[in-house]
């Protein structure tokens, strides 16, 4: 930007899918858009290539994220993977892999202050079930509630056994207890941008123009700025808690901390 001058890399692959970018390490890296595509990382502003990582994903990427802190490239695989892997990409080494939510990651951040914190975001989901419960699409809290397949009796009422709802919509699976009618679902707030702060919490920006805090360690959603809408006519700062229902978070090797948004 200061010398205006432009530099022009040509892939090694067939094109270019997912890139990254990382100022503090001063790298970028890049996937192709082939059949089992690899990774490329090069040096700039050489512009040399430093190494290229080979995985197991068979269709392409949907993120890459490279940590300013450490020798550390996570990316995303799409469909039929949709898996997210850790590598050492100094040493082109694959450190830890781990399967998704069965949806294409829009967006990979590193933690700035902790490499060990990863935040895979899904943000084309404007109901995200089992990933964070953030507030209704009014800022307002939805009560979960209970699930009547561990509340059945086998005492017969005057309509019958009762039954399950997934029972009765004839689902089965691991994910069937978890089946909930359309026309009690609520629209939730759908993430459209988010940040780490320095002392490890996320801010999360709503396309409904919402601006929320969550705390990862203490599972609480405070929501810090509503919109005008027709219950908050002005659109103020405001600060409302609530308690996230489902965080859902796994490790790598018990190293790596992965919280799904």
């Amino acid at each position: 930007m200061e010398t205006k001058s432009r530099k022009t890399l040509q892939s090694p692959g067939s094109g270019i899918g997912a890139f990254t970018a990382s100022g503090h390490r001063r790298c970028l890296a890049f996937s192709d858009l082939k059949l089992n595509p690899s990774i490329f990382v090069y040096n700039y502003p050489e512009l040399e290539q430093v190494c290229k990582l080979k995985g197991t994903t068979k269709l392409g990427y949907t993120a890459l994220a490279l940590c300013d802190t450490g020798p550390y490239l996570v990316c995303a695989s799409s469909m039929p993977d949709h898996t997210i892997s850790l590598w050492n990409w100094e040493s082109s080494v694959l450190l830890c892999s781990h399967p998704l939510l069965g949806e294409d990651v829009t967006a990979l951040v590193f933690n700035p202050m902790n490499w060990l914190f990863i935040l895979p975001i899904i943000l084309s989901l404007c109901f995200l079930g089992s990933a964070v419960d953030l507030p209704a699409a009014d800022g307002s809290v939805i009560e979960c509630e209970a699930n009547l397949s561990c509340m059945l009796s086998r005492k017969l009422t005057h309509l019958g056994p009762q039954m399950p709802i997934s029972a009765i919509a004839g689902l089965s699976g691991d994910r069937a207890d978890d089946f909930v009618p359309l026309k009690q679902i609520k629209p939730k707030l759908c993430p459209s941008a988010i940040c780490w702060s320095t002392s490890s919490d996320l801010y999360v920006g709503s396309k409904e123009g919402f601006l929320l805090c969550v705390d990862p360690d203490t599972l609480l959603v405070s929501v810090l700025y509503k919109p005008q809408t027709e219950l908050n006519p002005t659109g103020k700062l405001i600060l409302d808690t609530y308690q996230i229902r489902t965080f859902e978070h796994f490790t790598f090797s018990n190293t790596v901390s992965v919280y799904i948004l």
